[in-house]
């Protein structure tokens, strides 16, 4: 692959941003596009973990990768794993972060029999338009960081060429570090304990146990720097408390913050309707009425939102 000067231009734009940024979403999603239109890609999608919130951002992917991951997700366990109950992601989660940091393509985790008769790919990766995925990451001391581009062919030229992996390659530098700069700086001591003041959560300092395959115990444990083998157990949050700290932050009336502890349970609007003893029409509505005050576009955006509060207090 020849790299001329058009390309060259357009690959150190993109590292220039990769290292001015900051941990925010929308800031991520510019730059996820730019580099899934240099690689040629149909969709692709950002994730990594900031002060022990799992943070997703995607690019022209439906809304099933993000649905999946949060249904999925169960946790962090001692050693910084990102766990998953589907046993499959799950597995290729542990082999990429085992791996380090580089750029992967699929193949690396799995064979395509199997990853095809994976759920996660039937279910998510596929109708997202992410059939066949390249991309890069990089370890952090708790989950790790990762641009993944996805290909609705595995003919598509980047990919028989080789090209998407090159070009990957050569942001790989920018890319790791600076997600591992972000990750020292949200593992500061300070700032965690700063946040864990100001959350409602039942936050404690535990040695020696094992992270739970049955999903029961902390919701994340969070390593802690240092020489001791101690990390912080955090208890699951329920639907209600999150439900709170989002009407809290964005103004909802208490049937909108109903209607939002609905939606986080998993709730259809049929089903919301049923709980809460109103119609369907009503619940569709402050359904809308919701999603409109929090700037969230979907359900799993919400998901996201409310998530991403777990460790901060509703001011912030």
């Amino acid at each position: 692959m020849e790299i001329d000067l058009r390309l060259a231009k357009r690959l150190a734009d993109i590292q220039r941003r990769l290292l001015e940024l900051e941990t925010n979403p929308g800031t991520v999603e510019g730059i996820l596009e730019d580099a899934a239109r240099m690689v040629e890609a149909d969709a692709a999608m950002a994730g990594w973990l900031n002060e022990g919130t799992p943070l997703l951002a995607t690019w022209n992917a439906g809304p099933q990768i993000e649905e999946y991951f949060f249904r999925t997700f169960a946790g962090v366990d001692r050693d910084g794993n990102i766990r998953s109950t589907d046993p499959d992601l799950d597995s290729i989660n542990l082999t990429r972060r085992q791996m380090g940091s580089g750029v992967y393509h699929e193949s690396a985790f799995a064979g395509r029999a199997v990853i095809e008769s994976a759920a996660f790919h039937r279910e998510a990766f596929r109708p997202a338009g992410m059939n066949h995925v390249v991309g890069m990451t990089t370890r952090l001391a708790v989950g790790e960081a990762v641009f993944a581009m996805g290909y609705r062919s595995g003919k598509s030229p980047a990919l028989v060429g080789g090209n998407a992996e090159i070009i990957l390659n050569l942001l790989l530098p920018a890319f790791a570090n600076t997600f591992e700069a972000l990750d020292r700086q949200a593992r500061n001591f300070e700032r965690l304990q700063r946040a864990i003041a100001e959350s409602d959560m039942d936050v404690s300092v535990q040695e020696g146990e094992e992270w739970s395959e049955g999903g029961t115990g902390a919701f994340l444990n969070l390593p802690l720097p240092g020489p001791d083998a101690a990390y912080l157990a955090i208890s699951p949050p329920d639907a209600a408390t999150l439900a709170s700290r989002l009407a809290a932050k964005y103004g909802l009336t208490k049937r909108q913050e109903d209607i939002t502890h609905c939606l986080l349970d998993g709730l259809s609007t049929k089903d919301a309707a049923a709980r809460l003893g109103i119609s369907p029409n009503t619940a569709r509505r402050h359904c809308e009425a919701v999603l409109h005050r929090t700037g969230a576009s979907r359900r799993g955006e919400l998901n996201w939102l409310a998530r991403s509060l777990v460790l901060r207090s509703p001011d912030q």
